[in-house]
């Protein structure tokens, strides 16, 4: 009887092991230190360039230099935007801005 509770209480303490084995290994996460300081590089910001004429309040829109839409609003009718879609400068027309087709394009290497 005495031989029956020693092999219990092993068997007990055997089902017991892996869950103390498991907090055991759990690692030790610790937080990464935050950055110094961001550097934000202002020409990859977008620009608005506002050109007031008698006949229209023009809006250029350009990124690093390059002008990529353009908005006219007219002293008499609505607003009409002209977008260069595949940045080599053939312009279109769009009457709706929610007309323009929603592909972003971003370039990696430039050399």
């Amino acid at each position: 009887m005495a031989r029956f509770a020693v092999v219990l209480a092993l068997l007990g303490l055997l089902c017991f092991l892996p869950i103390h084995a498991d907090e055991l290994r759990r690692p030790i996460i610790t937080a990464p230190p935050p950055p110094e300081e961001l550097m934000i590089d202002e020409e990859l910001e977008p620009r608005v360039t506002i050109i007031e004429r008698e006949w229209a309040t023009i809006e250029e829109y350009s990124v690093n230099g390059q002008v990529y839409a353009v908005k006219i609003t007219p002293a008499l009718g609505p607003p009409y935007y002209f977008y260069d879609l595949d940045g080599r400068g053939s312009w279109q027309r769009f009457e709706d801005p929610g007309a323009i087709p929603s592909v972003r394009q971003w370039k990696i290497i430039r050399w």
